[in-house]
């Protein structure tokens, strides 16, 4: 991810001679990338700490929790709302209130907010509606965060501080990589259904309220019901 950010940076810079030494000169690049390492780290590390308690409210956690945590684990139910029968909701994943409350409060709560600052970065996958969307990565990152601190729960006891500051990216790959996936198939299903999608997010979490969402294994699709999507 840090090599990534790098090369896009010098690109979208005109750094020719950065990048071409960054694809050259590996003992270069390792160094460089450890300043861009650094600060994502502390970035994940921070929205953790951000989410947990947003978390532990959303689901009621407390002590005794551990079968109520396994249940949100599985198939990732804990990225769909639910209606009032507590029914999952499929076609609106990612639409939890919890995951719209970490994303707003952790990248658009303010002028200064990451969200905020990069508005012009937030584009449409779609030529003809220039409405912006939520980026995979960005609703990947949280989930992943929302599936750590749900981990953090699943003995039953609450978390000691240390776990409740630390997040290990390495260990959460494969959630982040399933999320991704999840989203990846949405898109494949339908453009217009994606875009609704994370048109619908960018929306909720631009706002101080998320009224537009309803209260409420490494694979989603359990849950998941793409022909159910809105494509509006």
């Amino acid at each position: 991810m840090a090599m990534r950010a790098l090369s896009t940076a010098a690109y979208e810079h005109k750094e020719r001679a950065i990048l071409k030494r960054l694809k050259n000169d590996i003992d270069y690049a390792a160094a460089l990338a450890s300043v861009p390492e650094g600060r994502i780290s502390a970035f994940r590390t921070s929205i953790k700490k951000l989410a947990h308690q947003i978390v532990v409210s959303r689901f009621g956690l407390k002590k005794g929790c551990a079968d109520q945590v396994e249940e949100l684990l599985k198939s990732h139910k804990y990225i769909f709302p639910t209606d009032s029968n507590g029914k999952v909701l499929g076609d609106q994943p990612f639409c939890d209130e919890g995951i719209v409350d970490i994303l707003h409060q952790s990248m658009f709560d303010g002028e200064n907010s990451i969200g905020v600052r990069s508005h012009e970065d937030f584009v449409s996958v779609l030529d003809d509606n220039d409405e912006p969307e939520l980026p995979v990565a960005m609703v990947a990152l949280v989930a992943t965060i929302t599936y750590a601190i749900l981990m953090d729960w699943r003995s039953g006891n609450p978390p000691s501080s240390s776990q409740v500051k630390s997040f290990n990216a390495t260990l959460h790959i494969s959630v982040y990589k399933a999320h991704e996936a999840t989203l990846t198939r949405i898109f494949e299903c339908g453009k217009k259904k994606y875009h609704a999608l994370m048109a619908r997010l960018y929306k909720a979490v631009s706002v101080s309220q998320n009224m537009l969402l309803p209260a409420g294994s490494l694979s989603n699709f359990d849950y998941l019901n793409v022909d159910a999507m809105s494509e509006d």
